[in-house]
């Protein structure tokens, strides 16, 4: 089993739990804060990556620092993944869950990206568009990339909408390259 393929099944045990309970959303926001939580401090990742420590005390870990805070599926497949030496994973597992969860409530997400951070009534129009385009609720996930030099480029149900500047130059350019040259005869 590959790593990412462990991951989803981390993030789809972590859904079915999740769905029983009727807290889903609990659950996604759970994970996320986990997640960063781990990521934002060098010492816990180290302690829960460490293959010296016993598990219980890894498990003592979790529990005190998120047993308070967040539903107790997250901290029991967290905690089961961190035990296996899985703890890498959870990042992966965090994103697997979110798209498990989108697909699950039939959500589409459209990956979004801009030269430039979207605003709120940006991010609001480009989703109501995409929500009457699509029927279906929508999620962004946005990127920001400067390379694309403005406009937007939306990767959505297969396709993709490119109107990114640096797409319209390049065709002004394919079209100048094969335009036959005037001039005198």
């Amino acid at each position: 089993m590959t790593t990412s393929e462990i991951a989803r099944t981390y993030a789809r045990v972590l859904f079915d739990l999740a769905s029983a309970a009727d807290a889903v959303d609990a659950a996604d926001e759970g994970v996320r804060v986990v997640v960063d939580a781990i990521r934002g401090h060098m010492d816990l990742r180290n302690a829960l990556a460490d293959a010296g420590i016993p598990a219980e005390k890894k498990r003592e870990i979790l529990r005190e620092i998120f047993g308070s805070t967040v539903s107790s599926e997250v901290v029991s497949v967290v905690t089961l993944a961190v035990e296996r030496g899985n703890a890498g994973l959870l990042d992966d597992m965090a994103r697997a869950f979110s798209e498990i969860a989108e697909a699950e409530r039939g959500i589409v997400v459209a990956e979004v990206t801009t030269a430039v951070p979207l605003d709120e009534r940006l991010r609001a129009s480009i989703t109501d568009n995409l929500v009457a385009s699509l029927g279906r609720p929508v999620t962004l996930r946005e990127r920001v990339d400067a390379s694309i030099v403005g406009g937007i480029v939306i990767k959505v149900a297969g396709r993709v909408l490119d109107g990114s500047l640096a797409s319209q130059l390049g065709a002004v350019r394919t079209q100048l390259s094969t335009a036959s040259q005037g001039g005198e005869a």
